[in-house]
């Protein structure tokens, strides 16, 4: 693994080459590129295109990954979830990304992404999740069950063994149906899960978006010793919620570890849409 090794890589991206971007620094688990400005980079009004902003996040926090890893080995470094806040525009001006390394698993990086302007205003932030695996031989994918055109039936094992001690139990979640790929929680809404203004917290809802992907993932695997944690998540609260609610959960991509599960929450009663998102869930099987 090297600095020097990693810049040299960059040099071969031709989308980096096509937009101009340009290194400005690179060390151990940190990269900062520029973008100059260019007015086929700019919506009308000079304005920036946050699809460029997000080109250039990528490509720093990728540049910052390989800085950490064996590139004479030809890994396969791939990004698992890209999250982009946009914070404010960009005007006519070069803008700067600079990436760090938050935390360096075994194969999994995670890491930060900030954008600043020509007057080193925050412009936008990132926060990327890449795999870079030890071995050299493509994922294996596999295609997710298709989704039931009625509630599946309670065909299968449970997903998970119960536990009357845990953050699940404390929030009362229980599982309405299930199959292989998918399933479908439900979870009650009392005063005690409320915000300030007594509508259900966003943390509660977060809570059930993330059980609901998790349990679809081990929907799929259920051999004895496997284990798996929640990689990454992304959620949307198109609307406040006061009543009890159901996330339905699908799996609808997996690798030989990586699951990207697709999550929707409902009001039970009317099944308005009070939250959506996807959970990225890696799970190594038992043996």
């Amino acid at each position: 693994m090297g600095v020097k090794e990693a810049r040299a890589r960059f040099e071969r991206v031709a989308f980096a080459q096509f937009l101009g971007v340009s290194v400005a620094e690179v060390s151990h688990e940190r990269a900062v590129l520029c973008l100059p400005f260019q007015e086929d980079h700019a919506n009308q009004g000079g304005v920036l295109h946050g699809g460029a902003t997000a080109s250039l996040i990528h490509m720093a926090g990728t540049l910052a990954a390989w800085t950490g890893v064996d590139l004479q080995a030809a890994p396969l470094v791939n990004t698992v979830e890209l999250s982009i806040q946009y914070l404010a525009a960009a005007l006519h001006e070069e803008i700067t990304a600079e990436a760090v390394v938050l935390h360096r698993g075994r194969d999994i990086f995670f890491l930060e992404v900030t954008v600043r302007g020509a007057e080193h205003q925050l412009i936008s932030k990132g926060l990327m999740v890449c795999r870079a695996p030890h071995y050299t031989v493509p994922m294996r994918l596999y295609s997710r069950p298709a989704p039931p055109t009625t509630a599946p039936a309670q065909n299968s094992p449970p997903v998970l063994k119960p536990n009357h001690q845990d953050f699940i139990h404390k929030l009362q979640m229980t599982t309405l149906s299930h199959s292989p790929g998918s399933v479908r929680l439900a979870m009650p809404c009392y005063p005690s899960y409320g915000d300030e203004q007594g509508n259900m917290h966003a943390g509660a809802l977060a809570a059930l978006l993330d059980t609901a992907g998790t349990h679809a993932s081990w929907s799929l695997v259920q051999r004895e010793g496997s284990r798996g944690a929640t990689v990454g998540m992304q959620l949307n609260y198109p609307d406040m919620c006061h009543t009890e609610v159901v996330a339905e959960a699908y799996v609808e991509q997996r690798s030989e570890e990586m699951f990207f599960n697709l999550v929707q929450v409902r009001a039970a009663s009317t099944g308005h849409l009070m939250a959506m998102g996807n959970v990225s869930y890696r799970l190594l099987e038992g043996r």
